[in-house]
């Protein structure tokens, strides 16, 4: 995050600073991060391009802030989820991954969020620790499962299980084919079995 992001917090210049970033991940869903500009996203979100520009002095810092505000999201949406609802169980392993794996290309825009986030990032030093710490977040919450079930070396399963969901995420948008659920499901359990003592 930048320190410009840093000194200014809610209020009402907050709300427009949120509004902007949310508007800037809405063009980078549907159409990626070269669309990215002050003026667009101004538009989407309903505000002067001078109000961006205050928020945002450049295009970079409006992308990577956007891009924090999505980690930020994610994390604790995941931290939320996995509280409510451990993953203790191969059927929780299954119904968790499942739910949270889009294989419907109609619904990809997290996704492609994501995906072009990590783009963003092998090329923005400011951006890739935190991407690096954002990828890892999730097979840190399943690997203390995984050991409980009885994974030899549950951080590697756990990595396997991600870049299969992930992968299958990618499949899904590189062909713009849908994954059925039963499919996806068999894939895990394999997987799963793989892991697993």
């Amino acid at each position: 995050m930048s320190n410009t992001a840093e000194q200014r917090k809610p209020g009402p210049r907050g709300a427009n600073r949120e509004r902007i970033l949310r508007a800037a991940l809405d063009i980078i869903s549907k159409r990626g991060v070269d669309k990215v500009t002050h003026r667009a996203v101004a538009a989407v979100a309903g505000v002067s391009p001078g109000t961006t520009t205050y928020h945002f002095a450049t295009r970079e810092d409006l992308v990577r802030d956007a891009f924090s505000l999505y980690i930020d999201d994610y994390q604790r949406t995941l931290v939320e989820t996995l509280t409510q609802r451990p993953v203790e169980t191969r059927e929780d392993f299954i119904r968790f991954l499942g739910g949270m794996t889009t294989l419907n290309p109609a619904q990809s825009g997290l996704e492609a969020i994501e995906y072009e986030m990590v783009l963003f990032a092998g090329r923005d030093d400011a951006m890739r620790m935190r991407v690096a710490a954002w990828s890892r977040t999730l097979e840190s919450w399943l690997s203390d499962p995984l050991e409980r079930l009885g994974a030899s070396r549950p951080l590697e399963a756990a990595r396997m299980l991600v870049a299969m969901s992930r992968g299958s995420e990618f499949e899904v948008l590189s062909r713009s084919q849908e994954i059925h659920r039963d499919q996806f499901a068999s894939r895990l359990s394999a997987l799963l079995n793989a892991v697993l003592r």
